[in-house]
Formats: C-alpha cells, structure tokens, sequence
C-alpha cells in the first residue's frame, strides 16, 4: 500500500510538472520595449584656436625648411627619409587645411580661401613626390609650393618670404 500510494504521488508530480512545462511552452507575443528615443544629431563646430602667425612659426616653415634641406644634394639618403620627408609635406598640406578655418573677417575670405587651398594641393602633390621618391619632380613641387606661399604672403602683406632668400 505504501508502495501504491509512492507511486501514485510519483505519477501526480510527473504530470504536474508535464503540464507545467506545456503550459511555458505556450508561446506568447514578445514584449514590446519602447523605443529609444532618437539621439540628437552631433554636429562638430570647428574653432580656429591658435593664430595664423604660430601655425606659420610652428608648423609650416619648419617643415618647409626640413623638406628643402632633404632636397639638397642628392636627395634624401634612404627611404626612410623620404618617408620623413613625405610626411612633412602632409603636415605643410594639413596647415593649409587649418588656414580654412581662420579666414579674415572683410573682404579678403574668398582669397584667402583660394591661397590656402592652393598651398594644400601644392603641399599634397610635394608628398605625393616624395613618396614616389622622385628628386627633380620633388624639386619642382617644392618650387610650386613657395610660390603658392609667397603669392599668398604678397596678397596679405605679409613680409616673410619663403625660398633660398627667406627674410624672417
């Protein structure tokens, strides 16, 4: 007897938990979340921070100067320094790309933004000739570039020159 009633209560917990897990499996609709509200667009505002003069002092004519230096003579002496040398011309090219950011505030913007564009593509094809380690036409870059400078200082009134008589 007491077997029969083990056995029955066996049997009532088997199908208890049979039910149970039939009834978990009854599918239902997921659960709709809310959705999340949509975040703002983010739009960079592009400030001008240090002056024109300290982009000049600091990195245009020092790079300038070095890539001159590496084109004397007979060129820079390895590929790595015609990758040095490649990678100064970019920073000449990324100052002309920060110079967009500081137009005058009169008349002259439209210019300005010519002259500084015109000494980035300058720069950029100074790199691209450098990169391609190509001495006579990294020369005539280099030559294209401080006209492109010296065209802009004239129209500015800037006394500094670039090129073999540079005045400071």
């Amino acid at each position: 007897m007491k077997r029969a009633r083990w056995l029955c209560g066996l049997v009532a917990l088997a199908g208890g938990l049979a039910a149970t897990s039939l009834s978990a499996q009854v599918r239902r609709a997921p659960e709709r979340l809310p959705a999340p509200a949509p975040e703002a667009k983010f739009t960079p505002r592009f400030e001008a921070l240090a002056e024109t003069k300290l982009l000049m002092e600091g990195l245009a004519q020092p790079n300038y100067r070095a890539v001159e230096k590496h084109l004397q003579g007979k060129g820079p002496p390895d590929v790595d320094t015609w990758m040095f040398a490649r990678g100064q011309a970019l920073l000449i090219a990324e100052t002309g790309n920060l110079l967009l950011l500081r137009p005058p505030r009169n008349e002259g913007r439209d210019i300005w933004m010519r002259r500084a564009t015109d000494m980035r593509q300058s720069a950029g094809a100074l790199a691209r000739q450098l990169g391609n380690r190509n001495l006579a036409g990294s020369r005539t870059a280099l030559l294209d570039l401080t006209d492109k400078c010296n065209a802009c200082h004239r129209t500015f009134r800037v006394p500094t020159r670039i090129g073999p008589n540079e005045e400071n």
